[in-house]
């Protein structure tokens, strides 16, 4: 369970902890539902208060956001975006090119103009950079534990080795610099011992939870590590948060105290489970209830 994560999923994670965090999720959620709904000009402008509150935001929103402003003919704007999405997060010139819903796009001159420009761009990312120390070292040790996942045997004979290595020099960057979300990947191989007594989680632990209340790092932060502790004992364990997540090992697709869901869902920042089903018609379990008419309202107060 300690393998390779692939490589794209630290492309979700913004690389320099920023305030109001959780004030552009929130925004960002509800850029999605105004999506949704086919109104652009509102979801355009949940993303713009989402990027104003947190300029940091991962590559996707920004890329979507784009796509929305292209589609309003707010030319300038998406290119101010994809400019953005270089200059704050280095979203890589391929994922650009290939982003799905910016493909309409591909041959604006807005568009060209970025791509042309790519280097120039991510120059300025490392110009911006508030801690290159920092950036080199955190690219080091993900590196250092990417490559030994890419073969079994290595990862046999080193993980725990290299893994241990890391995260003592992970912590000493914590203390330094911050808390690097990208790092995520690294404190993740640590998943096992979660809710031991050692030195990893007696650092993090506490470290991360005030980051959460100074709004410097997401309110789920932990949810992918409870749910993964909550199912290893049982596999059969409900869920406490969400299905399917990277952290859910249960093979019983149901969840804990469903009554209780959303709220506890609320606590750590996350939308009604309807959400789910409202953006992408995902299934809910026969037992949950919810009024659709109160999603807006309850997004707008996470």
């Amino acid at each position: 369970m300690k393998k390779i994560l692939p490589l794209l999923i630290l492309l979700v994670f913004p690389l320099v902890s920023a305030q109001n965090v959780f004030k552009s999720q929130k925004q960002i959620y509800l850029a999605k539902y105004y999506a949704h709904l086919k109104n652009d000009k509102k979801a355009l402008d949940c993303y713009l208060k989402a990027i104003d509150f947190n300029s940091k935001i991962n590559s996707y929103d920004y890329l979507n956001a784009a796509a929305i402003a292209f589609k309003l003919d707010k030319r300038n704007i998406a290119k101010n975006l994809l400019i953005k999405s270089i200059t704050k997060q280095q979203a890589p010139l391929d994922f650009i090119k290939e982003y799905k819903s910016l493909k309409p796009y591909q041959d604006s001159k807005e568009m060209k103009e970025v791509l042309d420009q790519y280097n120039d761009f991510e120059n300025q990312y490392f110009r911006e950079l508030k801690n290159p120390k920092a950036y080199m070292e955190i690219q080091n040790l993900i590196a250092k534990d990417q490559l030994i996942r890419e073969e079994e045997n290595t990862f046999l004979k080193l993980s725990d080795k290299v893994d241990s290595v890391n995260i003592t020099k992970l912590k000493e960057l914590t203390i330094k610099y911050g808390w690097e979300p990208r790092a995520w990947v690294l404190l993740w191989h640590h998943r096992d011992s979660y809710n031991e007594n050692n030195f990893v989680w007696n650092f993090f632990k506490p470290f991360l939870q005030k980051e959460i209340e100074k709004d410097n790092v997401n309110k789920d932060f932990f949810v992918d590590f409870e749910e993964f502790d909550n199912s290893t004992s049982n596999l059969q364990a409900p869920a406490i948060y969400e299905l399917g997540g990277i952290g859910t090992l249960s093979m019983n697709q149901t969840y804990d105290d469903i009554k209780n869901l959303d709220k506890r869902r609320k606590s750590v920042g996350l939308p009604p489970l309807y959400f789910g089903h409202f953006l992408h018609e995902m299934e809910l379990p026969k037992d949950y209830q919810y009024n659709p008419e109160n999603l807006l309202n309850d997004l707008e107060n996470l």
